[in-house]
């Protein structure tokens, strides 16, 4: 992805307008699990649809959404610098963040990444368990910034998921993605 337009949120509210360019998506119900999708929208396709399903009522969600005609790509802040406020505010109070990303690529994988390995194996099971192929190691999309958005919560220590176009243009897989996420979250959950 091209370098970031804009290095925090206040530089972009600045010069884009919520609910014209973009908007802001927030379902607190008390849950000590958050997911989100800080690029959702437009900005990366599908990522606020798979935090909502894998949410639904049981956990938190937040989805930060582009929503312009086009060049919604300017409105990704990098995940270690994202911190628009109503995102931190839910997540400084959960004890688990998942963040969920768009990546390029046609093949269908899912790379894992964060500071919570156990969280990430018992993931990594789960979606290999409903069939869809995942990387742990040896990738890019590693999120283990300790600023990076999915490891700000009150253990320090989040995952995050990058999922190619491939098994994002698929609705079936996202059902499936989805699935196996809130199995693993209702495994150590409970």
């Amino acid at each position: 992805m091209p370098e970031d337009t804009y290095n925090s949120f206040d530089d972009l509210k600045k010069l884009e307008k919520l609910n014209k360019d973009y908007k802001i998506s927030i379902r607190d119900v008390g849950s000590p699990i958050t997911i989100i999708a800080p690029h959702g929208g437009k900005i990366e396709p599908r990522t606020s649809d798979i935090a909502k399903n894998i949410a639904k009522r049981n956990f938190n969600c937040y989805c930060f959404e582009g929503i312009k005609k086009r060049t919604n790509a300017t409105l990704h802040i990098t995940s270690h610098k994202f911190d628009e406020p109503h995102a931190l505010n839910l997540i400084k109070l959960s004890k688990i963040v998942i963040s969920i990303h768009a990546c390029t690529g046609n093949r269908s994988l899912v790379y894992l990444g964060g500071l919570d390995t156990d969280l990430i194996k018992t993931i990594e099971i789960e979606l290999k368990n409903k069939g869809i192929h995942v990387s742990k190691d040896n990738h890019t999309f590693r999120g283990v910034n300790p600023h990076n958005i999915c490891n700000r919560g009150i253990t320090q220590q989040g995952v995050q998921l990058e999922i190619t176009r491939g098994l994002r243009d698929d609705s079936e897989k996202i059902s499936l993605i989805s699935e196996g996420v809130r199995a693993a979250l209702l495994k150590i959950n409970t």
